[in-house]
């Protein structure tokens, strides 16, 4: 497992029994449950490769994503998921930094205009982040969600001040929290 400490936040890519994924926590924090490197794994579910050789790709990519959030991770390394979760985790990794897509236009370039919340809820089981991007999609009216939380749920805050930190590193909104989707998010540092 690699880890890298943002000041805010700690990024992590390993893999579990769902194959690679990345995760944020804060700093010094354990990883979540099951996480861990692929040593003793002969496979990682939905990758073909070595875990090791996919894993060092996905570090590979986290490390250009720190210098250039430009980066966009191999259509190979997306996880196993619903074609439809896929699709929008797809069209997440076009959205150009420094801009932001509300659910529903992501919905609509996954091919289901009416499909909103399912848009929603493929970014909240995004296991790729930042790479893709999901922090760059917003709601119609706010912030949204970010990590599968959102502003009324208990323990959502640190979440929604690193989304908006996420946003902030890409130019979007400022340190006092003013931001150009209207959120309503908490503001300072996740930490």
């Amino acid at each position: 497992m690699k880890r890298w400490r943002l000041g805010t936040a700690d990024l992590l890519a390993g893999c579990d029994g769902l194959g690679l994924r990345t995760a944020w926590v804060k700093p010094g924090a354990a990883p979540p449950r099951g996480m861990a490197g692929p040593a003793g794994r002969r496979s990682v579910h939905g990758i073909d490769g070595p875990p090791e050789v996919e894993l060092d790709r996905l570090v590979v990519m986290l490390e250009r994503w720190l210098v250039d959030p430009r980066t966009v991770p191999d259509d190979h390394l997306l996880p196993a998921g619903p074609a439809f979760h896929r699709a929008c985790w797809i069209a997440a990794c076009r959205i150009t930094p420094g801009t932001t897509m509300t659910y529903g236009d992501l919905a609509r370039s996954a091919g289901r205009p009416a499909a909103a919340r399912a848009a929603a809820q493929a970014m909240a089981r995004n296991r790729l982040a930042p790479l893709v991007p999901c922090h760059r999609v917003v709601a119609a009216h706010g912030l949204g969600g970010f990590m599968g939380t959102t502003l009324t749920e208990r323990g959502s805050a640190w979440a929604l001040r690193l989304k908006c930190w996420l946003l902030e590193r890409e130019g979007i909104g400022d340190a006092e929290g003013n931001d150009r989707v209207d959120s309503p998010a908490p503001k300072g540092d996740p930490a």
